[in-house]
């Protein structure tokens, strides 16, 4: 483990965790408390401030910035939702004998898999957890984006990678927009092997008490199965998204 840290990063990262103890730190404090030159720590805390991560104070130090307090409120409510959200993929596993997913946003763009039940049934779809993928190849980010306003949309469609992964996959402004129209007419998303071929996807959104959609989950497999078993698929997300706790 030790030959993969990188050091410069590692400083970085000990710079934040000086604010543990202090509310404004200067570039000579961070210095004489981690025992690197004061042109290291002060270009590390320029660093810090040019991602938004401290924030230069009136009095010359710095001070912990919004983005922290930000990461921190959305890890706090993953894995909140992580926990709420499990015994529901459970039961649409069950249920469907498919693969059930838990995914959320990260960032404008882009959507991560945070949890994921497999399913009983053969051919089964089987995500690693933490992948990430553009919102329009998959059917949850299809989903989440769908509830956004026609703008977000917009700025979507100027930053995303419209590259064909397979022969259904999304690859232009017009395509997209057509299906977040459908898709949020119908309150459910499909991925219709547009990620893989013979991999079809379902999902609903998570909305919480204050009408919020708070992530989305799905159910995978493969086409001609999910196919044929779409209803009954729906069903179960929907019932399994109804009884959200948050």
């Amino acid at each position: 483990m030790e030959q993969y840290i990188l050091s410069s990063l590692d400083h970085a990262l000990e710079v934040l965790e000086l604010f543990f103890e202090r509310e404004e730190l200067t570039a000579t404090e961070a210095s004489r408390a981690l025992g690197i030159s004061r042109t290291a720590a002060f270009r590390i805390l320029c660093t810090l401030e040019g991602r938004g991560f401290v924030t230069r104070a009136a009095e010359g130090g710095w001070r912990l910035g919004v983005k922290l307090f930000s990461l921190g409120q959305l890890a706090s409510r993953r894995m909140v939702l992580s926990g709420a959200v499990r015994p529901l993929l459970a039961r649409v596993a069950e249920e469907t004998g498919e693969t059930a997913h838990l995914a959320v946003t990260d960032g404008p763009y882009h959507i991560v898999f945070a949890d994921k039940v497999l399913g009983r049934l053969n051919l089964k779809m089987d995500t690693a957890l933490g992948e990430r993928r553009w919102a329009h190849q998959t059917a949850t980010g299809k989903l989440l984006l769908s509830l956004q306003p026609r703008e977000s949309w917009e700025q979507y469609a100027r930053a995303a990678d419209f590259r064909a992964l397979t022969p259904n996959t999304i690859t232009t402004p017009a395509a997209l927009f057509a299906e977040l129209e459908a898709t949020r007419s119908r309150r459910w998303a499909l991925d219709d092997e547009e990620a893989e071929e013979g991999l079809s996807c379902c999902a609903v959104p998570l909305i919480d008490r204050a009408g919020a959609a708070v992530a989305a989950i799905s159910c995978s497999g493969p086409s001609t199965r999910m196919a044929r078993n779409r209803e009954r698929v729906l069903r179960a997300l929907r019932a399994a998204a109804a009884a959200l706790p948050i």
